[in-house]
């Protein structure tokens, strides 16, 4: 007879939730131990980011928060639920953090879709996007992909180009937080230190440059910038 599903792993009830047609009973279970856990991400996500904007007063919507939080579970199983069966934490409460970490991309991603509809889009180029940065790990990366070979056509993108982009060439388990290392670095200009605590303990600023390092090689190829042959 299978157990409880209070008693579930969280292996197991992620493997029970990825199931189809869904299975309500893992999924009420999922609810009950994480829900307050997404929401509460997404409120302080929210409300950290409405204060910073400056034709609007910050207010609390409370549909607009539920819009967001059903956005963190559609992010979970899109893609034949990608961001269910990539999870692999050490211990249990590793999941709190992962779920944390989506529930602030998606955050992030509506505001930043939010701030393109009130404006004309705007393409801007590679180079300005990765200014060099304060990190000496990241500088020789950089200065490579701000030579040369960005000269030659001074390639343009818009944002839309470049999240497409940024989707394929991150991947991995840790592909939400990753990708949320890299928005906080060039979209909003976080220092490495910043982002390091933002994170989390476990991620050092040293381990955050090379994050960032890894990704951008993986960006130049996927928007068109091949490495030149020496």
């Amino acid at each position: 007879m299978s157990s409880a599903p209070n008693c579930w792993t969280v292996d197991e009830l992620l493997s029970r939730c990825s199931r189809r047609p869904a299975d309500e009973i893992a999924w009420q279970e999922f609810v009950r131990r994480y829900h307050t856990t997404i929401k509460t991400n997404v409120v302080k996500t929210y409300y950290q980011k409405a204060k910073k904007e400056i034709d609007r007063k910050p207010q609390f919507l409370e549909d607009t928060i539920e819009d967001l939080v059903q956005a963190v579970y559609m992010r979970l199983i899109e893609d034949q639920n990608e961001a269910l069966n990539r999870f692999e934490g050490k211990h249990d409460n590793s999941i709190y953090q992962y779920l944390g970490i989506i529930s602030i991309n998606v955050v992030r991603d509506h505001f930043r879709e939010m701030m393109a509809k009130k404006r004309p889009k705007v393409s801007f180029s590679l180079d300005q996007l990765l200014e060099i940065s304060d990190s000496p790990l990241l500088g020789e990366n950089l200065s490579d992909i701000d030579g040369s070979p960005m000269s030659e056509a001074s390639a343009y993108f818009t944002f839309d180009d470049v999240e497409s982009a940024l989707r394929k060439a991150v991947v991995g388990k840790n592909k939400e937080r990753d990708i949320l290392i890299f928005k906080m670095r060039f979209y909003e200009g976080l220092t490495l230190d910043e982002i390091s605590r933002a994170v989390g303990p476990r991620v050092s600023a040293v381990s955050v440059g090379s994050i960032l390092n890894r990704i951008i090689k993986r960006l130049k190829p996927l928007l068109g910038l091949e490495e030149r042959i020496h």
